[in-house]
């Protein structure tokens, strides 16, 4: 019976000119190649090839196996990519932070999804999602304001800043950008602890020597945006929550300070780096598009 590996070997050949080319091209010996022809030639009890000190020239048998060789194999080449859709996922654990599990990797999940099965894994911290990879639980992991790469590879995704989300009524349009101080003038809304928001809200609070009074914490940010909306305090958050806040009794506006933000970073191991580069990829033209 013809093999299909045979049928492309003798249609590489034809195409090539030469088994001495063709040998190349299919990155073979030139004698495994001969022999794989020979086996061919002898499988369907004819001769393919006239071989002259000038090349090879097809016989008659050969030019009719050719034709029905390009065409079995462009077959078989459909069929493959066919049947994919059959075929097993491989499965990738990708962790996330809840805000960006939530307005970010939705979109990056959309685009590997094609090619792999996802399991997505939230936790409420980096140092959490650290453990994930470390221990081998999780792929890849989005996280914030990583320090150190102990045992993993990181890259930097992108820089996003946060911003203040005030009820309408505590502050009027237009005071845009809004400086720290008068920020914290206003009674607080934060998220609970554990959470990477307030750890750098209280980090940044104590080295700059801000006081502030924190009247309420919540463990969501969509609960965190209704009690602000309800005219209880003012909150900060993520801009890619912000941006997504859509309640017209809740006011968004930029923190004047610009180092008032998170740097959104990939930790993997480095034997996935082949396909990291596509995720990160992906979610740098998701940042673009949005």
């Amino acid at each position: 019976m013809v093999k299909l590996i045979q049928l492309k070997y003798f249609v590489s050949t034809v195409e090539a000119g030469s088994v001495t080319t063709a040998a190349r091209n299919l990155f073979i010996s030139q004698p495994a190649l001969s022999k794989q022809i020979t086996q061919l030639e002898n499988e369907l009890n004819c001769e393919l090839f006239l071989r002259k000190t000038t090349g090879i020239e097809l016989t008659e048998a050969g030019k009719h196996l050719y034709q029905k060789g390009i065409e079995l194999l462009k077959a078989a080449e459909e069929l493959s990519s066919e049947m994919n859709q059959y075929a097993k996922k491989q499965t990738i654990k990708i962790g996330a932070l809840p805000s960006i599990g939530t307005h970010f990797l939705p979109a990056v999940v959309n685009r590997l999804r094609e090619e792999y099965k996802i399991e997505v894994l939230i936790k409420d911290t980096t140092e959490e999602l650290v453990r994930l990879v470390e221990n081998n639980q999780a792929d890849f992991v989005f996280a914030q304001d990583v320090v150190s790469n102990r045992n993993f590879v990181m890259e930097n995704i992108c820089w996003e800043p946060y911003d203040a989300i005030l009820p309408m009524s505590v502050i009027s349009r237009g005071v845009s950008p809004l400086s720290i101080t008068e920020f914290v003038e206003n009674q607080l809304i934060i998220h609970k602890h554990p959470c990477d928001i307030r750890s750098f809200f209280e980090y940044f609070c104590k080295k700059n020597k801000i006081d502030y009074e924190l009247g309420i914490e919540l463990e969501t940010n969509e609960s965190i945006v209704a009690f602000v909306s309800s005219g209880l305090g003012a909150s900060i958050m993520p801009r890619m929550v912000s941006r997504n806040v859509k309640d017209q009794s809740a006011l968004i506006m930029e923190f004047a300070d610009k180092q008032i933000g998170r740097s959104i970073d990939l930790l993997y191991k480095p034997s996935s780096k082949k396909l990291a580069k596509t995720i990160i990829a992906f979610s740098k033209e998701s940042i673009f598009e949005r």
